[in-house]
């Protein structure tokens, strides 16, 4: 839930702000987001290697999601400031420029730290193959579920505070921020690395856990009178109370609740652990040709390259779209976002379901083939067409769960062959250099839309003014990245599909031969 919020609200939001609130031209905004997102690829696959050579008592994982959780909302917060460097605009622009790309690069540096070791438990905390899908349905559904959150927060402080966009950016970041730090904490302190020790041991977790349910008890108590004694009804400091409250009460009591699965400390869980800590570190080159010549791998990786290029280009674009070519106002944009989101999950565990019965690779055709359908329509409804608009949303929402739900799923399972091959387990490796080519890959398509934009001739919104009526040339430029483009990718992920290698029946047998291997 934590990354999930401050990711969605930069993928939907950072780009407009740069543009409509910061007053940035559009082909230096997408650089800001360019240069980004290539600074957060190259940490990603340093991050994976090194969490992959971790011993603690506490695992492989953990250790990095606990210490990096602070930075990680600080650096998140720091982006919502505006800060003036000159009354020059353009010395001003650049002041800006520097200030966005030091602040992302040490933001991305962060999430990494926090997001790629959280995405490699997944192999450590089941091996079965429908279970991981399972434990993937869940993960996602707080993930899409913070997405929500954070679009429902957006619509709350955007309607209270509408004549000012600087103050709207800088209280979402602020409540966002330590939303995503409480909620990385609670992952942190309450789950357990497969064979290691948790941070607390049961008696520590009640004792906290009884500290945070009467501290969120409190926190709720006091937004209640916030929200009674406000004159119109809303309070942004009850609502973000409330939230707080509720989020202390939870993880307090999956503290106290708390019991450890069997399967994590058992004998064979530790003996595993064990071995796995005393196998030599490979050197990086070597990693590198392991992970790349795994077959099964490299279709992960263009299936998800591909999923998300879909996903991020149309979020990036799309207050543009909304805002630009439907003519609607800024305050309705986040209900539109809520539908794609809301959609997806509600989708996922439909989407497990059929996975179950029909295998990963049949979920994700007819996903993407309804979200295909919803691109199209994009490209083709004109300004008026709310109706048509917001069940072009909810098909989106289909493929948009399967985007979230597929690859991800998929990848335990190339570990698991990378094992069969070589006996060594290498989950930072994989996952890192998965989402190394995506943010690569992101980091181009940002580019190059930003600079399609200010080629397009779009006019940035000056601070304090209204927003600008786009040209022509600005408006097809913006239709173009929504739905055309988008929808490439999409079809070059279904071919990929098609020809990956590991079904339900081929990891049945991988397994089988890693429990032969170990026995003998």
């Amino acid at each position: 839930m934590g990354p999930a919020i401050t990711a969605n609200i930069l993928v939907f939001f950072l780009l407009y702000f740069f543009t409509n609130v910061a007053g940035l031209p559009a082909g230096l905004a997408g650089s800001i987001l360019a240069i980004g997102k290539v600074g957060d690829a190259i940490n990603d696959p340093i991050a994976g290697i090194l969490s992959d050579r971790t011993r603690t008592r506490w695992g492989r994982r953990i250790p990095w999601m606990l210490f990096g959780a602070i930075p990680f909302g600080i650096f998140f917060f720091l982006q919502w400031i505006v800060p003036t460097f000159s009354e020059d605009p353009n010395v001003n622009n650049w002041g800006l420029f520097v200030y966005y790309v030091v602040v992302a690069t040490l933001f991305n540096i962060a999430y990494t730290a926090v997001n790629l070791p959280y995405t490699a438990l997944t192999p450590e905390l089941t091996q079965d193959y429908d279970e991981r899908t399972n434990l993937n349905s869940f993960r996602f559904a707080f993930s899409i579920g913070g997405s929500i959150l954070s679009l429902i927060l957006a619509t709350v402080i955007f309607k209270v505070y509408s004549n000012d966009p600087k103050q709207q950016y800088l209280i979402l970041g602020g409540v966002s921020s330590l939303i995503s730090i409480v909620a990385l904490f609670w992952c942190t302190f309450r789950i357990q690395e497969r064979g290691a020790a948790p941070l607390l041991q049961q008696q520590g977790k009640k004792i906290l856990g009884f500290i945070l349910t009467a501290v969120g008890a409190l926190g709720i108590a006091y937004g209640v009178s916030q929200i009674a004694n406000s004159t119109t009804g809303i309070s942004v400091l009850g609502i973000a109370s409330i939230l707080f409250g509720l989020q202390f009460i939870g993880f307090g009591i999956t503290l106290i609740l708390a019991k450890t699965e069997s399967h994590l400390n058992s004998r064979e869980a530790v003996e595993a652990r064990n071995l796995a800590n005393s196998v030599p570190s490979v050197p990086i080159r070597e990693q590198l040709k392991v992970a790349f010549a795994n077959k099964a791998f490299l279709y992960v990786i263009g299936i998800y390259l591909c999923s998300w290029l879909g996903v991020q280009l149309t979020a990036s674009i799309l207050i543009y779209y909304v805002v630009s070519w439907m003519g609607m106002d800024e305050a309705a944009f986040p209900a539109f976002a809520i539908a794609v989101q809301g959609t997806a999950l509600v989708m996922l565990f439909f989407w497990k379901f059929v996975s179950e019965k029909l295998g990963k690779k049949a979920v994700y055709y007819l996903g993407m083939v309804v979200w295909i359908v919803a691109q199209a329509g994009l490209f083709l409804i004109q300004p008026g067409q709310t109706g048509e608009l917001y069940i072009l949303a909810i098909m989106a929402g289909f493929g948009v769960s399967v985007a979230y739900l597929i690859p991800w799923s998929m990848i335990p399972d190339v570990v698991d062959l990378d094992e069969l091959n070589t006996g060594q387990r290498r989950e930072g490796v994989f996952y890192s250099f998965m989402v190394l080519l995506q943010k690569l890959g992101l980091a181009l398509a940002l580019f190059l839309v930003g600079q399609a934009l200010e080629f397009s001739g779009f006019v940035a919104r000056i601070p304090g003014e209204a927003i600008p009526v786009q040209p022509d040339s600005a408006l097809l430029a913006i239709r173009i990245a929504i739905a055309p483009l988008p929808t490439v990718f999409l079809i070059i992920g279904l071919v990929l599909t098609y020809f990956y290698p590991i079904t339900k029946e081929v990891h049945a047998d991988i397994r089988m031969q890693l429990k032969a291997k170990k026995n003998s």
